[in-house]
């Protein structure tokens, strides 16, 4: 039975966690109390409970107060990255049935339909009385790829977020003594997971605007950072930059750039202690954590051992399926006029949600496993798992393209796409077709290359053929040296 423990408001109004920002300190009751007074200034505009109100903007107090507005009113926030290009914020709006966008100076474009500075929830002098959300609320909506151009809208309840939170502060030992910093955007499960285990631990939260890698390290050394998640990337950036990684008590990374081989050892000898996890948008991150005392190359993998007592994991020909509180309640459908409550099958076995992820369970430890890689032809860039399927369909817009495929090939910076096209004419006009790209995809989303090819190679399978994409990454990774 739900208990009001379980609302994502009692986060923020049980804890006992100062948050220092930018340009201000609160504390987690203190946001709690402005997002009561945001709630009531929406119900005043006119916006009913359970409606979604679209939040495009960058980790701030005032995302703070705009997601806590949403738990007291009952609304549904819809997490949009600010990496996203307009043209792709405004198909996720759309697509979600937001009736509202929150923007502040960090909005990267102008959002369609109506908007509300984020400011302007602090305005008024509405009624503020008890929150009217609960845990039983569909909540916040995050995006994720699938088989599509379009990613998909996963939907979590408040008590999803808040009870993973607390199996979180447990299971990983995050305690009130930690100094634990939000680097990862909040529009995504690693960021806010971040925050919410260190408000169910009572931790001191550092949150800076944005990362900034300068700007990142001198806020570890100045607060003596002792827990923070982010990916490869990042850390190789602080890294790179020679920041001191002392005060760390560990760090979970997520391993998306298969170059960057060696960073936990880099990390060792900086004093901070990198260590492997485990996590997506239907099942928030850190799902499952390696052991950080563990040996360089146990912790160098993704997976690692369940943190909630009441989740379990199991690997059925080679894919990983879970079971556990911290799983969404449903996809969005087209418009939002409904959630999936039911978990289809095509993506739930007997009540496991079917990952699509290639695992192995540990034969000792059932609750242990290791991710290996996506089962599907799922990218991983810039941090974000994006489908081949939203850049192909730009570029089979373009005047000439009869067919494209995308893979992502590692460089020293990080994973990228490049895109091969066939043609029905000449070849295609590869800095032409990396500029409609620019329009329309986010930055990380972008073809570093585009090539014209006569036909994609391919081998003979059940259904006819199957495009080796292995031998397009290699024909890449040949084109780009």
């Amino acid at each position: 039975m739900a208990t009001h423990d379980d609302d994502f408001l009692s986060l923020f109004n049980g804890s006992d966690s100062i948050i220092h920002l930018d340009n201000a300190e609160r504390s987690a009751s203190e946001i709690a109390t402005l997002g009561g007074i945001g709630a009531a200034h929406l119900r005043s505009s006119g916006v009913e409970k359970g409606a979604r109100i679209a939040i495009w903007m960058a980790n701030s107090e005032q995302y703070l107060v705009a997601l806590t507005a949403c738990a007291a009113g009952g609304f549904v926030a819809v997490s949009v990255n600010t990496r996203y290009s307009a043209a792709e914020a405004a198909d996720l709006i759309s697509r979600s049935g937001a009736v509202l966008t929150l923007i502040d100076e960090s909005t990267p474009a102008a959002p369609p339909g109506p908007t509300m500075a984020a400011a302007q929830l602090l305005s008024g002098d509405e009624d503020k009385s008890a929150a009217t959300g609960s845990a039983d609320d569909h909540f916040v909506v995050f995006t994720t790829s699938g088989t599509t151009s379009k990613p998909k809208m996963v939907v979590h309840r408040q008590r999803s977020i808040a009870v993973h939170a607390r199996n979180m502060a447990t299971g990983a030992v995050i305690t009130a003594d930690d100094i634990v910093l939000v680097a990862m955007p909040l529009c995504g499960v690693f960021g806010l997971c971040t925050l919410t285990s260190a408000l169910a631990a009572g931790s001191t939260v550092v949150m800076p605007t944005g990362f900034d890698v300068a700007r990142t390290a001198e806020l570890i050394k100045r607060h003596q950072v002792t827990i923070t998640h982010g990916s490869d990337d990042m850390f190789h950036r602080l890294l790179e930059h020679g920041a001191d990684l002392g005060s760390m008590r560990w760090a979970g990374y997520g391993r998306f750039n298969t170059s960057l081989d060696g960073i936990v050892e880099r990390a060792d000898a900086s004093g901070g202690r990198l260590t492997g996890l485990y996590g997506m948008s239907e099942v928030q991150a850190l799902f499952s954590v390696r052991d950080p005392s563990g040996s360089p190359a146990e912790r160098t993998k993704a997976g690692g051992t369940i943190i909630a007592d009441n989740a379990s994991a199991r690997v059925i020909d080679g894919e990983l399926q879970l079971k556990g509180p911290s799983l969404f309640a449903g996809y969005l459908a087209e418009g939002g006029a409904s959630v999936d409550d039911d978990l289809t099958a095509d993506n739930y076995d007997d009540g496991w949600f079917r990952t699509g992820d290639l695992a192995e369970q540990d034969p000792s430890n059932p609750r242990e496993f290791t991710y290996l890689t996506r089962m599907g032809d799922v990218l991983r860039l810039g941090g974000f798992l994006v489908s081949p399927v939203e850049i192909e369909a730009v570029l089979m817009g373009l005047d000439g393209v009869l067919e494209a495929q995308v893979v992502a090939v590692d460089r020293p910076s990080g994973a990228r796409p490049v895109a091969f096209v066939i043609s029905d004419g000449p070849e295609i006009d590869e800095a032409g077709a990396i500029a409609t790209c620019r329009q329309h995809l986010a930055r990380y989303k972008v073809p570093i290359a585009v090539l014209t090819i006569d036909r994609f190679p391919t081998t003979p399978s059940a259904n006819g053929t199957k495009i080796q994409r292995v031998k397009l990454r290699e024909i890449a990774e040949i084109a780009l040296r």
